[in-house]
């Protein structure tokens, strides 16, 4: 069975979609200021 390509993703999918994008939005920031401590 295929999934189809269509479908609208469902409220705990894109909930966990969010999480992760936060988690990676928070990594850069965090590499980031670490980078500019270092440099400074």
């Amino acid at each position: 069975m295929t999934p189809d390509p269509d479908r609208k993703p469902t409220k705990s999918e894109m909930r966990v979609g969010g999480m992760v994008a936060t988690a990676v939005l928070v990594a850069l920031a965090v590499f980031t200021v670490v980078f500019v401590i270092m440099a400074a």
